[in-house]
C-alpha cells in the first residue's frame, strides 16, 4: 500500500531532522506532488512551505521563490485557512526577505 501524502511529509521531516537533506528534499517534493493529486491542500501547503524554506537555506533563491509562491497559491477551503495560517505567514515572510 503506497504512503499517503501526509505520511511522505512526515518521513521527509524525519529525514531532515537526521540531516539527510537530499532525501528530505526528495520526499518533500513527493509529498507536494502527491497531495496535489489527492486534493490534500493542508499537506500541500506544509510540504511546499518546508521545501521553500529548505531551498532558501541552501541559497537556491529562484527555486525557493517559485516554491513559496506555489505554497501561497494552493487553494484552501475557508475551514482550513486557519490550519495553514502559520505556514502561509512563513512563506510570505520568506518571499519578502528574498525581495
Amino acid at each position: 500500500m503506497p504512503l499517503s501524502a501526509s505520511q511522505i511529509l512526515t518521513k521527509a521531516l524525519h529525514l531532515l531532522d537526521r540531516g539527510d537533506i537530499e532525501g528530505g528534499e526528495t520526499l518533500l517534493r513527493q509529498a507536494a506532488g502527491s497531495s496535489a493529486e489527492t486534493a490534500d491542500s493542508v499537506t500541500a501547503v506544509t510540504a511546499l512551505c518546508c521545501l521553500g524554506e529548505l531551498l532558501v537555506e541552501q541559497g537556491r533563491r529562484t527555486e525557493a521563490v517559485e516554491t513559496l509562491r506555489s505554497c501561497l497559491a494552493v487553494p484552501l477551503p475557508d475551514d482550513l485557512a486557519e490550519v495553514c495560517a502559520a505556514e502561509r505567514a512563513t512563506a510570505r515572510q520568506r518571499l519578502a526577505d528574498l525581495a
